[in-house]
């Protein structure tokens, strides 16, 4: 038989946010699948996902998503971890 461990923090909180508050470090790194399933399952703080387009001679980039961390820890980590 297996035993799961149950994290309250994971149950009982809303971990990511609709919006980016002010304080809130956004990383350089784009989300993928994958790293949003590392980010809810590795990672403990708040977090939400900021679309980010670019400018280059009139030209409009496509649209990318960027993690952005409350806790600068976390986003250096996931920067050292996907970059």
């Amino acid at each position: 038989m297996n035993e799961y461990e149950i994290d309250p923090l994971q149950w009982f909180s809303n971990r990511e946010l609709p919006f980016k508050p002010c304080h809130f470090y956004i990383t350089k790194t784009p989300v993928t699948s994958e790293s949003k399933k590392w980010i809810l399952n590795k990672l403990r703080g708040r977090y939400c996902f900021v679309g980010i387009s670019g400018f280059e001679e009139d030209v409009l980039f496509d649209i990318n998503t960027y993690p952005a961390f409350e806790d600068q820890a976390e986003a250096v980590l996931y920067e050292l971890t996907w970059s």
